[in-house]
């Protein structure tokens, strides 16, 4: 017979043993014992229990499990179903307006005076009802174009959120990347032609990998030529030998600063006269 006293199937219950560490025993008849936690108390039971309540535990656990699951896959089911009937509609509604505009132009090619002189009742009958698919063509005109920009702004999410991922992904593999960063290598694509439009299209990690490899492979090669070159400008100094000149303070070296060696050049040619 079940204990009434026992927990349900809906109950989640966590083994805690008696002292903490390991199963408590009862000093007096050697019974052993344990504590399980259940809705905030704490309960002494047989140890002999103990697999009993795990093993409940643990089906609940996973009967939550199974039925988070459940719900997110009838989510996901209904978002899809929801993804294909808009679909449908907008398809429908191009081939409606498709529709309308081939019997709009026939219409149009109407001979609508000779018509009226032939037959005025069939006539007005007609045009009552060219009017009528005219304004009928401007309510799917302007459905289509609701769907369309509802199309395109869910595009932009989806877009926005590949993007989101991707930064994530390379947070992880690009040392030091950040928006900053990002924003480099778009100006950096820019000076090669490619639109703003592509790049935000460009959700492949990989893609971005290569990028950045080769922005900062220039980065390198600008700051080494750079470097190269006011090695160079330090290294031009004026070469200019003065016979008879002794090694003294007022002597012109080729060590000398710029400023410096046109005073004692000066200097020079001043005793000269």
């Amino acid at each position: 017979m079940q204990d009434n006293d026992a927990p349900g199937a809906d109950d989640l219950v966590r083994a805690v043993p008696a002292d903490d560490s390991q199963l408590a025993t009862d000093g007096d008849d050697g019974d052993d014992a344990c504590r399980i936690e259940h809705e905030g108390q704490v309960y002494e039971i047989p140890s002999e229990l103990k697999g009993a309540f795990l093993r409940q535990a643990d089906y609940t656990r996973k009967t939550q499990e199974l039925a988070q699951h459940r719900r997110a896959l009838i989510a996901e089911r209904q978002a899809v179903a929801a993804e294909a009937q808009a679909a449908d509609d907008a398809s429908g509604i191009r081939l409606q307006l498709a529709a309308l505009d081939h019997q709009l132009t026939q219409l149009g090619g109407v001979d609508w005076q000779g018509f009226a002189a032939q037959d005025p009742r069939a006539a007005q009958a007609l045009w009552g009802r060219f009017h009528e698919m005219a304004q009928a063509r401007g309510g799917l005109a302007q459905a289509a174009a609701h769907h369309a920009e509802r199309n395109q702004m869910q595009a932009a999410r989806e877009a926005a959120a590949k993007m989101a991922e991707t930064g994530r992904a390379l947070q992880q593999e690009i040392e030091g990347w950040s928006p900053e960063v990002a924003a480099k290598l778009v100006e950096y694509a820019k000076a090669f032609g490619v639109t703003h439009e592509e790049l935000t299209q460009m959700a492949d990690p990989r893609l971005w990998k290569v990028l950045h490899k080769a922005y900062q492979a220039d980065q390198t090669s600008q700051a080494e030529g750079a470097a190269s070159a006011a090695a160079k400008a330090q290294a031009v100094r004026p070469a200019v030998l003065v016979s008879g000149s002794a090694p003294g303070g007022g002597a012109v070296r080729d060590e000398l600063a710029t400023k410096e060696w046109m005073n004692r050049r000066n200097a020079q040619l001043r005793k000269g006269r």
